[in-house]
C-alpha cells in the first residue's frame, strides 16, 4: 500500500530519508527512534510528546555518547517544527522513522507497525527498515500527455513534483505558430455483416506523429538534463498511443517498458504513485530473486561469503554487491576495519550491532541489502554476501 505523504524539503533539511542519508558518514551521536504510537493519535502534534518520552525512556543508551538525553529532546523539537504537518499526518502510513544527528535530521513513514524502539550510536539503525522499506525504491514518472508534462521523483513512501527547465509546457506551445489540422490515419476494410467497405480510423496520422516526435524530442531534452547521472527506472504515464512515440524520442537509459495506461491529466500525484510502485516494486522483487539465486550459484567460491569479519572487512572496501540479512536477530562487537572485528557473545559497553554495520558499509559503497527467511541462509548464517570481483580483500582477523 503507497503511503499518501508528500517528501518536503526546508532551509533545515528535515526531509523522507534515504538510503543514502542514512549509510553516510554523520556527527555521532547518530540517533534512530521507531514508533507506530504516533498514528493511534488523532493530532499528529501529541506525538512530539510521545517520542520525547522515548528519548528520556532511553536515557541509559546516551551514557557515553557526546550528547545527552535531554540535548536529543531540544534536538528533536527544533527539528520536529521544520517538518510540517503534510510529513507528520499518519494518513496510509502506520508506523514512523525517525533519523537525527547534530548534522542530519530525516523521517520515513512505514507501511506496517513497528515496535517502539531507540538506538544511539556511531550509525544509524537501518535494519528495522530493511524489510519494509527495499533499497533500491527510488524511482521517477513522467505524466505525459499534450496538454500538460509533470515529472516526478519518488520513493516508497514519498512523491514530490520537480521542475523541469526549458520544455515547452504543451503541445500545441511547442508548434506554436503552425496550422494545425485534424488528420487520422485510416484503412479500409469491409463489414462482416454488410460485406460493405467502410473507413476504419486509429492512432495519429503520420504528419501529426512526426508534430508528436518534435514534441517530445523536445520533452525528452529536458527529461535527460533533469535526470543526468541518475539510474533510477522512469515510468512513463500516458495514453496507450503516445507511449510507443514517446519511446523512439527517449534518449534516458533507464526508461521502462511497461507505462501507466490512461490520462495522467485526471490523476493526482498519490494515484499516480500508487500506480508506479506496482510496477517498480514487482521488478524489485524478480531482482532480489536473481540476486539470490546469484548467491545459490556461487556458494562456497570465491564470490560469496557467510564469514561475518569476512563481509565487514569487505563492505568496508566497497567490494560486497549484495548482502543478504536474517529479518531478526544481532551480533555484536566492535571493529577496527579493515583489520580487526571484535564479535561478542553478548553485548558489551561500546558494541555496535555489526549485522546493521555491514547492512550501513554495503549502501555506503552502492550494494544493495536484501532481507531473506533465515532458514534460506546456509549454515544457520545470519548473513551472506555476493562480492563484486571475488574476495578482494583478506578476511579480518578473528579476536
Amino acid at each position: 500500500m503507497a503511503t499518501n505523504i508528500h517528501e518536503i524539503r526546508t532551509k533545515n533539511e528535515s526531509k523522507e530519508a534515504t538510503y543514502a542519508d542514512l549509510a553516510a558518514q554523520h556527527a555521532q551521536p547518530c540517533i534512530s527512534l521507531y514508533t507506530s504510537d504516533c498514528f493511534a493519535l488523532n493530532d499528529a502534534q501529541q506525538c512530539l510528546p510521545r517520542l520525547k518520552k522515548m528519548l528520556r525512556n532511553a536515557e541509559s543508551a546516551f551514557q557515553n555518547a557526546p550528547m545527552t538525553a535531554e540535548e536529543a529532546e531540544k534536538l528533536l523539537e527544533s527539528n520536529w517544527l521544520t517538518m510540517g504537518q503534510s510529513a507528520r499526518a499518519h494518513l496510509n502510513a502506520q508506523g514512523l522513522a525517525l533519523f537525527m544527528s547534530r548534522d542530519f535530521f530525516g523521517y520515513c513513514h512505514l507501511p506496517a507497525p513497528i515496535d517502539d524502539q531507540v538506538a544511539v550510536g556511531r550509525n544509524f539503525l537501518v535494519r528495522p527498515l530493511l524489510p519494509l522499506v527495499p533499497t533500491d525504491d527510488r524511482f521517477f514518472v513522467l505524466a505525459l500527455s499534450q496538454k500538460h508534462v509533470r515529472l516526478f521523483e519518488c520513493s516508497r513512501s514519498a512523491i514530490r513534483e520537480r521542475t523541469m527547465q526549458d520544455f515547452p509546457g504543451t503541445f500545441r506551445e511547442d508548434l506554436d505558430g503552425l496550422h494545425f489540422e485534424r488528420q487520422y490515419q485510416m484503412h479500409t476494410a469491409s463489414s462482416p455483416a454488410t460485406r460493405q467497405k467502410g473507413a476504419i480510423f486509429h492512432g495519429p496520422s503520420l504528419q501529426q506523429k512526426d508534430r508528436l516526435i518534435h514534441f517530445f524530442r523536445n520533452v525528452d531534452r529536458s527529461v535527460a538534463y533533469s535526470l543526468k547521472g541518475q539510474q533510477a527506472p522512469l515510468i512513463v504515464a500516458a495514453v496507450d498511443y503516445l507511449f510507443p512515440i514517446y519511446q523512439e524520442a527517449n534518449t534516458y537509459p533507464h526508461l521502462l517498458d511497461e507505462e501507466i495506461g490512461g490520462n495522467p491529466d485526471l490523476w493526482p500525484p498519490n494515484t499516480l504513485h500508487a500506480a508506479a510502485w506496482k510496477i517498480v516494486e514487482k521488478r524489485l522483487r524478480e531482482a532480489g530473486a536473481r540476486a539470490f539465486a546469484m548467491y545459490n550459484e556461487h556458494v562456497n567460491t570465491p564470490l560469496t561469503s557467510t564469514n561475518l569479519r569476512e563481509i565487514l572487512a569487505a563492505a568496508e572496501q566497497g567490494l560486497v554487491r549484495f548482502l543478504f540479512l536474517a529479518p531478526t536477530g544481532e551480533r555484536w562487537g566492535r571493529p577496527a576495519l579493515p583489520e580487526t572485528v571484535h564479535v561478542h557473545a553478548k553485548e558489551e559497553p561500546g558494541d555496535e550491532d555489526l549485522l546493521n554495520l555491514a547492512a550501513i558499509l554495503t549502501l555506503r559503497h552502492g550494494g544493495l541489502v536484501h532481507v531473506v527467511p533465515r532458514e534460506e541462509l546456509r549454515e544457520g548464517a545470519d548473513l551472506a554476501a555476493v562480492f563484486r570481483f571475488g574476495k578482494g580483500s583478506q578476511a579480518a582477523r578473528a579476536s
